[in-house]
């Protein structure tokens, strides 16, 4: 029977948030609304989400919605990034604010983590400790606020503190609950043992959720105030690259490249990865917004942020950072450049990423001179990213053969996604869809809904003779790679 209702799917991202209406029956597009995703700086840069303007903004870009649309609102699903949240009491009071994602804050409880500690989270949840996982974040608000002892607290993510406000509910989504440290992996449920071991209220865990499963209803009252003419229900989506996932609907096996500012390697399996050279080169497993599925993940501080950083340095305009882009691709195919003769670039201007994952790293840059063109820069850019990617992806068990899936603006990039389908000697697509994550959500709410079609808007295959060429130069990268991390202690061998 068609379904003749919309969906409103919220998207809570670290830069711009998406609040977006669907057709429940065909998908379609009804209406869409984007903001500035609110943030308190403080003056030693400490960021924190600033939580009450993001509820006002998303209540606004609902009741537009609502209005405007054909068709009556049924449902609402939410997706995010992970990690952010805070903590409530009983009696509706929100306690603590909400630190970002990214913030360093927390830290000082990770150096105080004994080996074995460190050991026994990685085998419990899947995760290398880091200070961007919530139960760092929980420690320190802990702390910070004098909670410890409270038996009235909850700790919620960013979504789920939207369904609270939505429907009285505290839950937490299981995919959100795998980048806390404390969700047993693969059990999908709370550990009382890694909370222990991070020193916090097991009870202030809430219950968890199903991917998929009906988290709510909206109250009669705020369903009033957006307009809402009937029942809605709220459910769930979860951490943004599995619902960006979810749109792509990866099967067992596949991997997915998703870039922008970072590069994230997502790859979907069966089980959990819980060897050790899974915890030694810090890959992230979690649970997928599928039941029964898992995801590996690992991700790069820089990907396309390198541009935006050669841009402002050498002050290039994008308009020539475009046009270098375009001739560099030429110049690659036409095997124009004379490798031993590009700078080598390692793109660790905010931290390097697996198999050496270490915030403070430091990138490198060889083989300046007075006649260096921003052509050459920008195959420095390209061939370092590349051979960082190369790198990480080694860390993962993928068949040879494999499609690699990316998604994001790198899509727009033809040199660097055939760099990396040279050096990784496999294919490479890059998928045209938009809005993965709101698709992925809307998803997860109307699972009945047949997926939109996933486009491949150019294929790019692997060449045999580059691929000599780029072994000789990676050869060269990696050189420069040990020895720098060597200087900075990261590796001691």
């Amino acid at each position: 029977m068609p379904d003749f209702s919309a969906a409103i799917v919220i998207d809570i991202g670290t830069t711009n948030c998406k609040v977006t209406c669907f057709s429940c029956q065909d998908a379609t597009r009804l209406g869409a609304r984007k903001f500035v995703t609110p943030k308190l700086i403080s003056a030693q840069g400490a960021v924190d989400f600033d939580i009450d303007q993001l509820w006002l903004e998303v209540m606004a870009a609902m009741s537009g919605l609502a209005a405007e649309s054909p068709l009556p609102v049924a449902c609402i699903s939410i997706a995010s990034f992970g990690e952010s949240g805070v903590f409530i009491d009983d009696k509706g009071e929100i306690l603590t604010p909400m630190l970002a994602w990214y913030d360093r804050r927390g830290e000082e409880y990770l150096a105080a983590l004994s080996g074995e500690e460190r050991e026994r989270l990685y085998a419990i949840s899947g995760l290398p400790p880091h200070s961007n996982y919530s139960a760092f974040k929980m420690r320190w608000l802990l702390d910070r606020y004098q909670l410890h002892g409270r038996e009235d607290i909850c700790w919620l993510h960013a979504p789920e503190l939207l369904l609270w406000r939505l429907t009285g509910q505290k839950r937490t989504d299981i995919t959100l609950a795998s980048r806390t440290l404390c969700l047993d992996v693969s059990q999908g449920t709370w550990s009382r043992e890694a909370a222990g071991i991070m020193q916090l209220p097991f009870a202030a865990f809430a219950p968890l959720l199903a991917p998929g499963e009906v988290a709510g209803r909206v109250t009669p009252e705020l369903g009033g105030a957006l307009g809402f003419c009937g029942p809605v229900s709220v459910t769930l989506a979860g951490h943004d690259h599995m619902a960006g996932a979810r749109a792509l609907q990866m099967r067992t096996g596949e991997v997915l490249n998703s870039t922008g500012t970072t590069e994230g390697i997502l790859l979907l399996n069966s089980q959990p990865t819980l060897s050790v050279q899974a915890s030694r080169d810090k890959l992230a497993n979690g649970r997928y917004s599928l039941p029964d599925l898992y995801t590996l993940f690992a991700s790069l501080p820089v990907g396309g942020f390198a541009l935006e950083w050669l841009s402002k340095t050498f002050r290039f305009t994008s308009g020539e950072i475009e046009a270098a882009l375009q001739r560099g691709y030429q110049h690659y195919l036409d095997e124009m450049w004379t490798l031993e003769d590009v700078p080598v670039f390692i793109p660790h201007l905010r931290g390097s990423g697996s198999p050496h994952k270490n915030r403070h790293t430091r990138g490198l840059l060889y083989g300046l001179g007075d006649s260096l063109s921003i052509d050459m820069l920008i195959a420095a850019i390209s061939l370092g990213l590349a051979m960082e990617f190369a790198n990480c992806f080694a860390c993962f068990s993928v068949p040879a053969g494999q499609t690699l899936k990316v998604i994001g603006p790198a899509t727009g990039n033809p040199l660097w996604l055939q760099l990396k389908a040279d050096i990784l000697q496999r294919p490479v697509d890059a998928i045209a869809f938009d809005e993965a994550v709101s698709v992925g959500a809307l998803l997860t709410a109307c699972p009945t809904l047949a997926p939109p079609d996933v486009t491949v808007a150019a294929r790019y295959m692997p060449d045999g003779r580059r691929y000599q060429a780029l072994q000789r130069f990676q050869l060269r990268w990696r050189e420069f790679y040990r020895f720098k991390l060597q200087q900075e202690g990261v590796i001691t061998e």
